[in-house]
């Protein structure tokens, strides 16, 4: 199993590279809703997963880019893409010492991740201003989050995709079955 940081991250906002003012980003926090199953004459109750709950991404920037707030107001279906890239160091790779060998330096291997978005600016905070100097960030807030599309070293694994009704987890596609019953792919 390697061992991987964060060495880095990057995102675009359709178009327009954020690298040199972006301050911080929270990617969604992955959770499903949870219903609750009593069965009759049991003694006990339990959860079970239900759908995922929706998603929200924020960011901090530096400055008041304007490039970012045009994006503010828009309807559901004039949806703004974000794509967050990370490079990981995987600091303990599984080849660099094999089955108990002498080890001998091996460079980190840099690993790559790519988180695709769609969604709205839901939320566009500026910074408050102290005579010359910003107290803090601009934040922002994306939800309506339509397509959640994780992907490290081309492995998808995740993506979660509202419009088409897909769920695909570490890359097997967990709703095929499911639309093809109900015929809601075709």
């Amino acid at each position: 199993m390697s061992k991987r940081q964060l060495f880095g991250g990057n995102w675009y906002c359709d178009n327009t590279n954020t690298w040199q003012y972006i301050d911080e980003t929270t990617l969604p926090t992955l959770e499903r809703d949870m219903v609750p199953l009593v069965m009759g004459g049991a003694f006990f109750e339990l959860e079970t997963p239900a759908g995922i709950k929706a998603l929200t991404c924020e960011q901090g920037v530096n400055g008041e880019p304007e490039e970012l707030r045009v994006h503010f107001g828009r309807d559901p279906g004039d949806w703004t893409t974000l794509r967050h890239y990370q490079r990981l160091i995987d600091i303990f790779p599984a080849d660099a010492n094999p089955a108990g060998q002498p080890t001998t330096p091996t460079p980190a291997k840099s690993i790559g991740r790519i988180v695709f978005l769609k969604g709205l600016l839901t939320s566009y905070q500026p910074s408050a201003v102290k005579g010359l100097k910003a107290t803090g960030t601009t934040r922002l807030r994306w939800q309506s989050i339509v397509l959640y599309h994780d992907i490290v070293d081309g492995r998808t694994v995740h993506k979660f995709d509202a419009q088409n009704n897909t769920l695909i987890i570490n890359g097997v596609n967990y709703t095929a079955e499911h639309n093809r019953l109900l015929a809601i792919n075709g």
